[in-house]
């Protein structure tokens, strides 16, 4: 099985240059743990996620108050925090690999993006999870049938 058949292909992306305001949104309500950085071409450039996020924020938010704290996250750029470049695959790399890469690069998702390096979809650590835990499922309903 490919990660095409387990990505999320409902993603929201920010650009380069939005603002550390913009993504409070996005990781508060839309409770993502990464967003994809994009240029106008919709190439991928980049990722932040809420760890990165609230890294960035941590000083000022400790210490200052929260209008401070508000104006910080509205000056400062997505570019200053995101990582780049990003590991990106291929819809087409097998489930197994795409786990493996994970772990080898301690890292909790990869892009899945086209030739021309579009973003396609994401696919996080949770979904390989989700494949084993329903397979594991099936496999045990499969079995206490035929018994």
């Amino acid at each position: 099985m490919s990660v095409e058949a387990i990505m999320s292909k409902k993603l929201t992306v920010t650009s380069p240059d939005a603002s550390l305001a913009s993504l409070r949104t996005v990781f508060t309500e839309a409770h993502y743990q990464h967003v994809p950085v994009v240029d106008s071409m919709q190439r991928v450039v980049g990722i932040v996620s809420v760890k990165d996020f609230y890294k960035a924020l941590s000083p000022v938010v400790d210490s200052a108050s929260e209008q401070t704290a508000e104006l910080f996250a509205q000056g400062r750029k997505v570019r200053t925090i995101m990582t780049s470049p990003v590991v990106c695959i291929a819809p087409d790399t097998p489930v197994l690999s795409a786990a493996a890469m994970l772990v080898e690069r301690n890292i909790s998702c990869l892009l899945v993006t086209s030739p021309q390096h579009k973003l396609l979809g994401i696919v996080s650590w949770k979904d390989i999870m989700r494949l084993i835990v329903q397979r594991q499922q099936a496999k045990r309903r499969q079995q206490e049938e035929e018994e």
